[in-house]
């Protein structure tokens, strides 16, 4: 019966979606980080696949078709972009001076993990985009040669702790600013950073929506520059 049911198109593609639509009702109601729908859905996925003891290979039957829309997902990050490219006009040197520094800054402390701890090319080029988007960051690990699933796994990680820790900073700090904060958590904390920005305000959820899509090309402008760090510091 369970072969039945689980080894079809269906399986993995109505638990992807029924996953993320519970925790999206549950974060609606107790907007609590565990709550946030990507966490709550990867954490409810994983126990079905554990208690039914389903193939992961079987769950991907269905879940590719989730898969497939990374690209489509990233296109459309366009749209983010034009609706607030109001911003970016008016306050251009602070959003992109922010941004620059603080993706040279992260790729400069990824070097600096790697030397420490003597990360090889995968684990390097798997953290090196941890920091942006899924769709951007799940395509920038591929062209380096990384892991996929530790990318993925970083992301999310990282998203969560970015959404949690960065209103206590702003408050340890005195950041007050709208645009400061919406750019600090768009580009740190990406997609759920920005889940939290709007909850802020509408200028807070403006920036940092604007903010996912500049960092994105600034790790994209930079991606080629980790694989002279990689010649410099991993094949030395």
């Amino acid at each position: 019966m369970k072969e039945m049911i689980t080894d079809t198109h269906m399986f993995g593609l109505l638990l992807t979606i029924s996953a993320y639509t519970l925790g999206h009702h549950l974060h609606n109601r107790w907007p609590y980080p565990i709550f946030t729908p990507l966490i709550f859905s990867v954490i409810l996925i994983i126990s079905v696949l554990v208690v039914f003891d389903i193939d992961y290979e079987t769950f991907l039957i269905g879940g590719d078709f989730i898969d497939m829309l990374i690209t489509p997902a990233t296109v459309s990050l366009a749209i983010v972009l034009e609706k607030n490219v109001r911003y970016l006009k008016k306050y251009y040197p602070s959003i992109l001076l922010g941004i620059g520094v603080g993706a040279i800054a992260h790729t400069l402390v990824v070097t600096l993990f790697m030397v420490l701890f003597k990360f090889d090319q995968l684990i390097f080029a798997s953290f090196f985009s941890k920091s942006i988007t899924t769709a951007i960051a799940v395509s920038i690990s591929e062209s380096l040669g990384g892991i996929e699933a530790l990318t993925l796994a970083l992301v999310i990680v990282t998203g969560t702790l970015g959404a949690v820790i960065g209103p206590i900073l702003f408050k340890l700090t005195n950041i007050t600013d709208p645009i400061a904060q919406g750019v600090a958590l768009g580009s740190g904390a990406h997609a759920m950073g920005t889940s939290k920005a709007i909850e802020l305000g509408d200028v807070h959820g403006a920036m940092s929506g604007l903010s996912i899509i500049l960092t994105g090309i600034a790790y994209v402008m930079l991606a080629p520059l980790t694989q002279f760090l990689e010649m410099l510091f991993i094949y030395q």
